[in-house]
């Protein structure tokens, strides 16, 4: 009688340890799956061409009217047109910022190529459009 009750005990022991790294096992195969949500592949995509980093700019313009900050830009963007401007508004002013440097060495040598069409220019740190190369 003993050792039917000491057999069962073991049996009973053995195939709960069994039972657990099967479970185990399965918990581990099925955590390999990731499901990810549809919005992250959005924002890889967003940022799949260009990212923002912290680099230089230079102001041409900064005042609280829009009509001379868009005139200011466009007279910028007819000369310079491969360099990008950004129209800006942080209350109350309107702001022209133009160029994506990464260095401030960068954005002094573009500035002395417009100090004369911008005679009040000046560097700025901002965030930056980086292109991926």
């Amino acid at each position: 009688m003993k050792i039917f009750i000491l057999t069962i005990s073991i049996f009973a022991l053995t195939n709960s340890i069994f039972s657990q790294s099967d479970m185990e096992k399965d918990s581990v195969k099925y955590s390999t799956h990731t499901v990810q949500d549809y919005r992250i592949e959005k924002i890889e995509k967003t940022y799949e061409k260009s990212y923002q980093l912290e680099g230089y700019r230079i102001q041409i313009y900064s005042g609280t009217k829009s009509k001379p900050a868009k005139q200011a830009r466009l007279q910028f963007s007819q000369k310079h047109k491969t360099v990008k401007a950004h129209e800006t508004y942080q209350q109350p002013f309107f702001k022209v910022r133009v160029g994506d440097f990464k260095t401030k060495l960068e954005a002094l040598k573009f500035q002395k190529e417009i100090i004369v069409q911008f005679p009040d220019c000046y560097i700025v740190k901002d965030e930056i459009e980086f292109e991926k190369g």
